[in-house]
Formats: structure tokens, C-alpha cells, sequence
């Protein structure tokens, strides 16, 4: 099967499925959401440091919580991302915010992690998601890897990071509540627009865990987080040059339609 995304000022995007059980049901619940066609796309060129301190100030007069800033550093926006995990539940996320705040909550935890990547493109990702409670259970054949420009991958269903970033990001503080195990499947669509930079680095990949969060390793198994290291692939975009024009183009982007063919 493919997805085929049409948009504004481009030729449209197609993402060509690959055929195997997690993209089997991938299809099928990305099928059930396409029929409500209630999408939300966060373009990453809207996610600036001047969009965050209006989004700061958001949240200060709704939720009284002080990010306003003069700027923002990593430091800040971890310890802002920190604040989002601590307040909100592990496994039923927003069960304690209104459901009117979640949207502004949503804007913020994206905000933050694409000023952290500090480009002005559309990158590491372009991500269209549903916001709802509908998932399937990731099947235990589910593979996870280092992905490469127009792969396309399931989307981190948790507010927190898979193993993989708490390690490129350094984050081992309540590493506990921070690290999710992406074990079900979310309706969403995940594009990675960055090159994967050079080989992963298995072995100093293992000993930060064994270092830094050993109790942890100890908890839950090294080859749990062995396992869910990367992410799990399920298609490819097929015009990677178009998938370029997309990703280097700075002015707003409108999708107008996803279908499965």
C-alpha cells in the first residue's frame, strides 16, 4: 500500500508501505483516522524562539507556570521538558489537564524539542498526528533502527523520550519517568528529513546507560532497552528529491488531503 499526501506548492508526497505486521496494523488504524480526516500538522518552520515565549506567556496566564524568557537555552528547555513530565501522568498523560489546555500543552512540548534541534527547516521530522486514545500493541516481531532522510517511522507515543534520545540529548535525570518504551502503535505519520549522521556507537551507547542510569538497566533489563533502541520502520517515501523541496522550503506548508492508495 501507499500514502500519498497532497499539499500546497509541491508535488505530492507518496510513501511507499512496506508489507509485514506492524505496518499491517499501522494501516489499519491509520485507515480508521483518515475517516474523520481531523489531523494536526505542526510544520516545524512555525516553531520558533519568538513563538515560544508567546506560547510562555500562554501558559503562564493559563496554567501559572513561569517560562517566560528573554531566550532559550538547552538548559532551559530541558528543564521546561522536565517540568511537562513531572506534571503530567506516565502512561495516561493528559488524565489531569483540561481537555482545552492539552492543545497548548502539545504546541509547547513540540516547540521546545524543535527549538532544541535549532534549525529553521523542516527537520528532524515532518509529523502529521490524531489525538486520541486509539492505538494498537506494537507485535513483538516490531524491528527498531537507526532511521535514514524519508524513512518513515512510528511517531514516540509517549510525552518522554525513547532510549535512544535520552541518550543523544544527555537526559538521566528521573530517567524512570523520562525514557518510554514505544510499545504501542499511535495514529500518525512520521517522516525523518535529516541524514542519520555517521554509525551509531553501540558501545558508548552502552556504557552511558551502565554509567549513568544503572539502577534503572537494572530494573528494566539491558536487553529491554536494547531492543527498543532506534525506531520502528514501516515505509519510505518514494521521491526523495521532492521529499528535499519540502524539507528546504521555509514558507508555511498546507496538506490538503492524505489518502491511502
Amino acid at each position: 500500500m501507499k500514502i500519498k499526501i497532497s499539499m500546497e506548492r509541491h508535488q505530492p508526497l507518496v510513501i511507499d508501505l512496506q508489507e509485514n505486521s506492524v505496518a499491517d496494523l499501522y494501516t489499519k488504524i491509520l485507515e480508521r483516522n483518515l475517516a474523520n480526516n481531523n489531523f494536526i500538522f505542526r510544520d516545524p518552520v512555525k516553531y520558533t524562539p519568538i513563538y515560544l515565549q508567546e506560547l510562555s506567556r500562554q501558559v503562564k496566564e493559563k496554567l501559572d507556570w513561569d517560562w517566560i524568557k528573554d531566550d532559550y537555552s538547552i538548559e532551559q528547555t530541558t528543564t521546561m521538558h522536565k517540568f511537562i513530565e513531572s506534571t503530567l501522568d506516565k502512561t495516561d498523560s493528559f488524565k489531569n489537564i483540561p481537555g482545552h489546555l492539552q492543545n497548548l500543552i502539545h504546541e509547547a512540548h513540540f516547540c521546545i524539542h524543535q527549538i532544541q534541534y535549532g534549525s529553521t527547516k523542516r527537520t528532524p521530522s515532518i509529523q502529521i498526528e490524531w489525538f486520541n486514545n486509539d492505538y494498537e500493541t506494537l507485535p513483538p516481531e516490531a524491528q527498531f533502527t537507526i532511521p535514514d532522510f524519508g524513512d518513515l517511522i512510528l511517531q514516540n507515543p509517549y510525552v518522554g523520550h525513547p532510549p535512544i534520545q535520552c541518550w543523544q540529548q544527555n537526559d538521566y535525570k528521573n530517567i524512570s519517568r523520562t525514557c518510554q518504551f514505544p510499545d504501542i502503535i499511535k495514529p500518525g505519520i512520521k517522516i525523518q528529513t535529516q541524514n542519520t549522521p555517521g554509525s551509531f556507537n553501540q558501545e558508548a551507547y552502552k556504557s552511558w546507560w551502565f554509567e549513568k542510569c544503572s539502577a534503572f538497566v537494572e530494573d528494566v533489563g539491558w536487553d529491554k532497552i536494547q531492543y527498543y533502541t532506534g525506531f520502528a520502520k514501516i515505509g519510505q517515501v518514494a521521491d526523495k528529491d521532492n521529499l528535499v523541496k519540502i524539507v528546504t522550503d521555509n514558507e508555511p506548508l498546507n496538506i490538503e488531503k492524505i489518502e491511502l492508495l
